[in-house]
């Protein structure tokens, strides 16, 4: 996760990460649904790890249950 955090990191992105989960913090709907697919295609792509798409979720802070 080290490498994912250089990235985040890199890009000037918010997030938090909690053990293997992480959330990512932007200001649209847009940004983030392309956050979304780039953070995906460069977990299951390039670092070979599975995304759990039921878990993974777009959506506002204050309305997303976090499991």
């Amino acid at each position: 996760m080290a490498v994912v955090i250089i990235e985040l990191e890199a890009k000037g992105l918010k997030f938090v990460r909690y053990a293997d989960d992480c959330n990512i913090y932007v200001r649209s709907r847009r940004a983030a649904e392309r956050v979304m697919g780039t953070s995906t295609h460069f977990l299951e792509d390039k670092l070979k790890l599975k995304v759990n798409q039921d878990k993974s979720q777009v959506g506002s802070p204050l309305k997303l249950k976090f499991f």
